[in-house]
């Protein structure tokens, strides 16, 4: 992957987080998603460049992931990692911006929407499964949760990354041996405390939709409020929430647009960079 941004760091509450930067112009947030080795760098690299092009674009790395450190519990919960979020997008001194998210950075992007509708202007919601509707019961909502079934958050190797790696893209020439090295880089940063995160909010189907809750409800309960135009970037062949699963909340949106990608799996926006740039470029640039 061409690096096309900066990285730069910024204080808040004592701790020294991380987020990548480029271009110029409208402010463009985009929020990766929750896993081990999820990041600014690994969920938008790719898209940086062609999006920096329209934008100023800046990722930045949640509480707990990427180069930014967790300092502990108070940093598990989903509520936690929105509140300091908006406490890191308003240091950096963001005033009016799009937000975007990613699978868990569809449910932060929309905490960031409620909790500071003065910030943002549009949503741009991708491939969200935690985003639009709760985990669904057992048998299939043991795949979301903490466990073998789901997310054992194991020790990183090699040759576990390159395997899920490949199971995760549907253009199979993105696993690349520098793509994959990157992955391990992040996982071994992150493992413990993402294991530990996971323990502590997501042990349960019932715990994992506690942790997804806004103000006593699913944050998807709170679509209707949302006052500000929301874009919607599916994959056909996304995993977890499919563009038929999501339909739901984009019929609780106001104004809202929907765009789904073919042969793309849950990082549409790496797999097409190009095109998931211009579909999103076109929506901010709209006059509605």
């Amino acid at each position: 992957m061409i690096k096309t941004w900066e990285d730069k760091y910024i204080e808040v509450d004592g701790v020294k987080a991380h987020y990548n930067e480029s271009g110029a112009g409208d402010t463009v947030v985009l929020i990766h998603g929750g896993g081990e080795t999820s990041c600014a760098e690994l969920n938008y690299g790719a898209i940086m460049g062609p999006l920096g092009k329209h934008f100023r674009v800046i990722a930045p790395d949640c509480v707990g992931f990427g180069l930014t450190p967790g300092r502990g519990p108070q940093d598990y919960s989903a509520n936690a990692q929105g509140a300091f979020l908006v406490k890191m997008l308003r240091a950096i001194g963001v005033k009016k911006a799009a937000a975007g998210g990613n699978s868990h950075g569809g449910w932060l992007c929309q905490y960031v929407a409620h909790e500071a509708p003065d910030m943002v202007t549009h949503l741009v919601v991708i491939n969200s499964l935690n985003g639009t509707y709760p985990i669904p019961p057992a048998p299939l909502g043991y795949r979301y949760i903490y466990g073998t079934q789901g997310h054992p958050h194991e020790d990183p190797t090699e040759e576990k990354q390159r395997a899920a790696l490949l199971k995760f893209y549907f253009n199979k020439s993105i696993v690349t041996a520098e793509r994959v090295r990157r992955y391990m880089e992040i996982g071994r940063l992150n493992v413990e405390f993402a294991r530990a995160r996971a323990i502590a909010t997501s042990s349960t189907i019932e715990d994992a939709n506690r942790n997804l809750e806004y103000k006593g409800k699913h944050i998807s309960e709170w679509a209707g409020d949302l006052k500000v135009p929301v874009l919607m970037t599916w994959s056909r062949e996304n995993r977890g929430a499919s563009p038929a699963d999501a339909m739901p909340f984009f019929n609780r949106l106001k104004d809202a647009e929907m765009h789904v990608f073919v042969d793309a799996g849950h990082h549409v926006q790496s797999e097409h960079p190009e095109r998931w740039s211009q579909v999103v470029a076109d929506f901010l640039r709209n006059k509605r």
